[in-house]
């Protein structure tokens, strides 16, 4: 396998969406605009996140292999991630995401979820609150309790929402693109760093992949970005297969 073929090829692809996606939203990496319509928002997220899943194979096919001097004396992290100062420039987060499953936002003042919301009324000494439990079916009774479901409110694809986190995201993956050695220096160091997990009483990530497909991969190609990640997610598995070498 010609690994730096292979890795300068996604490289490529991903600056070119990179750059479609700061021309959708009207910014550079200069200037970032801080709002954009509903329907932007959903159209840059929905490339972003395949995009930030492909770059972070490509950091650990490079990474591979890479002996660092890393500080075994400093604390290890549960995962690499952006830091919360907005002031600061951000850094691209080297690991996935865990998966996220749905629950539903109830009322404990509803009687139906009286007795499956009696945690959070504990928790607020009495007072009503909302508390977040998983999702049930709802009964409708006429005459008490109708509708079931209640109607939503559909917002509109024109609404201004706030972008900066968006923004933020796509600076620090344009940034870590550009400079590729640096970012697997910044993962060699932290998976130096691991045998460490195994001495503290909390749990923390050991891998910079989640358990299942990547964040954003899609079985049938909508986009570009859909075929690089593919690529790469097989590339990074086949890479680690590979007996090192060095």
């Amino acid at each position: 396998m010609d690994w730096p073929l292979a890795i300068e090829r996604n490289r490529k692809a991903l600056q070119l969406i990179i750059a479609a996606l700061f021309a959708l939203s009207g910014g550079t990496p200069n200037t970032v605009v801080t709002t954009l319509p509903r329907h932007l928002y959903r159209s840059i997220l929905q490339v972003l996140r395949p995009a930030e899943s492909a770059l972070r194979r490509l950091i650990i096919i490079i990474a591979y292999g890479l002996k660092v001097n890393s500080p075994l004396s400093k604390p290890f992290s549960a995962r690499i991630a952006p830091s919360s100062n907005p002031n600061r420039l951000p850094a691209f987060c080297l690991v996935d995401p865990l998966k996220r499953f749905s629950t539903q936002y109830v009322s404990v003042e509803d009687p139906w979820n009286a007795q499956l919301g009696q945690d959070y009324e504990a928790k607020s000494g009495g007072h009503n609150v909302t508390g977040k439990i998983t999702a049930l079916p709802r009964i409708s009774v006429p005459g008490f309790y109708d509708p079931a479901i209640p109607t939503s409110i559909i917002p509109s694809l024109n609404d201004t929402i706030d972008a900066k986190h968006i923004m933020r995201r796509l600076l620090a993956l344009s940034r870590a693109l550009e400079n590729l050695p640096r970012e697997a220096r910044r993962l060699a160091r932290w998976q130096a760093r691991r045998p460490l997990v195994l001495s503290q009483n909390k749990p923390a990530r050991v891998s910079p992949f989640r358990p299942g497909r990547p964040p954003g991969f899609r079985l049938r190609t909508r986009h570009e970005v859909h075929g690089v990640l593919r690529e790469c997610h097989m590339l990074a598995l086949d890479r680690l297969d590979t007996p090192n070498s060095t």
